[in-house]
């Protein structure tokens, strides 16, 4: 997800469990936390985890992932599938409610596949029959989502596609009040309407987002009352705050892992556990000098990611070279990537007609509000200036640096990306397929018939060995061409305290947004 965010630290999957109804009255608050505001509250808008943060606890999906990542039910009671894996039948469950009051209905899924079909995750949907042309406006619906009746839907798709469960659990699949969206039009991303445990009760912005419990979800009430994530950019202000006792999740800050997992206080509260999620340096390849192949290799080989592995981040987090992070099905440890060599980046920029950097303007490396993306970015300034690349640098809040890198107004700059459901379609699909180009994931610009090729051919192949060998072959591709530079794979590395109970970490998740339902989180 563009996960696009490097993001602050603490996404936990929460609690995504079996439909039971919570006994007892709503009681407690929890005290999470931010590095930023949400861009947004609408889930057809929504590209990062502090967006979806909020959003995955305001609204519902066909389908849910347990903490295994395996599909289960969600608004969905159940479904079938057709012998050729193209038509999907979901039953809803019946009498679930809007916060409004109103009961959902089929009609509020398809009105919410094409809406968000047409929002920022256009890729969600592409797969089903007729929705390429609808994305275009070149029809008036989805032909492929039809209401068979008040609460059956039908889904066909125009290929098999093995992971298609894991898309409709996605934060763009969420089912929103058709007369709700159009009645707020673009003011939804401020004011959502769902059928979340949770509603929104207030937004004070560079302050607090506040959640209040929904008494009529159809699972029952959530344990806790409210949930307050506040807003607070510097990672050492979040610590000292959850030591005070005023936060009950946060992050570690950056050089603080080793000590704090020695601090006899605080080592008990640790948690460190592996996301699928990498922290890359990435290139807008239609601007000079990165449309260069040579160039993005100069960089690539200039780059030291043990310096940032083992000296920022003490060994916190997963070294890595490749693009699909370790704990992703159809990971390969023996793709190759170029490697630290200085004197390899030097020839290759002299190669591209900059002998020792002379000749080449300054490059500016944007990336977005946070301490440690401030020092990774002064690490590879420093790295980049010992083969004669002047790199500056330029700091945006989190939604100001989405819509310089949404539009291609960068050169160089840093965006992460978390999995939005475990398979390798969602990190080389979404992020390099040329008709992703922009918003939609593909912020490098990249283009490649050859590549698209063979994505497509991956994409519709059945689940296995074969499939994944496939997209083995353009990770490499993807590396060989310099397309991005992979730092690390994210750890998330939180402080849970002791009287946080239900709280499970998922390979999706990392601090400090959470990523799952809050609902059956308590405090004792």
């Amino acid at each position: 997800m563009k996960g696009l965010r490097l993001l602050p630290l603490l996404c936990l999957l929460l609690a995504a469990g079996p439909a039971d109804a919570q006994s007892g009255r709503p009681a407690g608050t929890l005290r999470g936390v931010f590095i930023s505001d949400p861009p947004t509250l609408d889930p057809a808008q929504a590209t990062d985890t502090t967006s979806s943060a909020v959003v995955r606890q305001l609204f519902d999906t066909l389908v849910e992932l347990d903490e295994r990542l395996q599909p289960g039910p969600g608004l969905a009671e159940r479904w079938t599938v057709s012998a050729d894996h193209r038509v999907y039948t979901f039953v809803l469950r019946p009498g679930v409610k809007f916060h409004n009051g109103r009961v959902m209905r089929a009609a509020d899924v398809k009105f919410s596949f094409e809406r968000a079909s047409r929002g920022k995750r256009p890729w969600v949907f592409e797969k089903i029959a007729g929705a390429p042309a609808f994305i275009k406006g070149g029809a008036g619906e989805i032909p492929g989502v039809r209401v068979v009746d008040e609460r059956t839907v039908e889904l066909t798709l125009d290929k098999p596609f093995a992971p298609f469960l894991h898309l409709m659990a996605y934060d763009a699949a969420s089912i929103v009040p058709r007369e709700e969206a159009v009645r707020l039009g673009t003011a939804f991303a401020n004011r959502p309407v769902g059928t979340g445990a949770f509603r929104l009760k207030e937004w004070r912005r560079d302050d607090r987002v506040v959640l209040e419990a929904f008494a009529d979800h159809f699972r029952g009430a959530p344990h806790l009352e409210r949930v307050v994530f506040r807003i607070i950019p510097a990672e050492i202000t979040r610590f000292h705050d959850y030591k005070a006792g005023n936060l009950d999740v946060s992050d570690i800050p950056t050089g603080h892992c080793r000590a704090v997992k020695a601090d006899p206080a605080l080592r008990a509260q640790v948690a460190i556990w592996p996301t699928l999620g990498t922290h890359a340096v990435r290139f807008n390849v239609e601007k000079p000098p990165f449309n260069d192949r040579r160039m993005r290799l100069a960089v690539a080989h200039a780059v030291d990611p043990a310096a940032v592995v083992e000296g920022l981040l003490e060994g916190c987090v997963t070294a890595g070279k490749g693009i699909l992070p370790p704990a992703l099905p159809g990971y390969h440890a023996g793709v190759t990537a170029p490697g630290f060599d200085r004197a390899r980046a030097r020839q290759l920029l002299a190669e591209a007609g900059f002998p020792g950097g002379r000749g080449l303007p300054p490059i500016t490396y944007h990336f977005n509000t946070s301490d440690l993306n401030q020092r990774v970015a002064e690490l590879l300034q420093a790295q980049l200036r010992e083969v004669g690349i002047t790199l500056e640098l330029r700091r945006l809040d989190w939604a100001a640096h989405l819509k310089v890198v949404d539009e291609g107004a960068v050169t160089m700059f840093r965006q992460g990306w978390i999995a939005d459901y475990p398979d390798p379609e969602n990190f080389l699909t979404v992020l390099f397929h040329s008709r992703n180009v922009g918003a939609a994931g593909n912020t490098s610009r990249y283009r490649n018939p050859e590549l698209d090729r063979l994505l497509d051919q991956a994409d519709v192949m059945p689940a296995g060995p074969a499939r994944f060998k496939v997209y083995q072959g353009a990770e490499q591709r993807l590396l060989d061409d310099g397309a991005w530079i992979t730092l690390y794979h994210y750890a998330s590395r939180a402080l849970i305290r002791p009287t946080v109970k239900g709280l499970e970490r998922s390979p999706l998740s990392t601090a400090p947004e959470f990523l799952a339902p809050l609902r059956k989180v308590k405090i004792e």
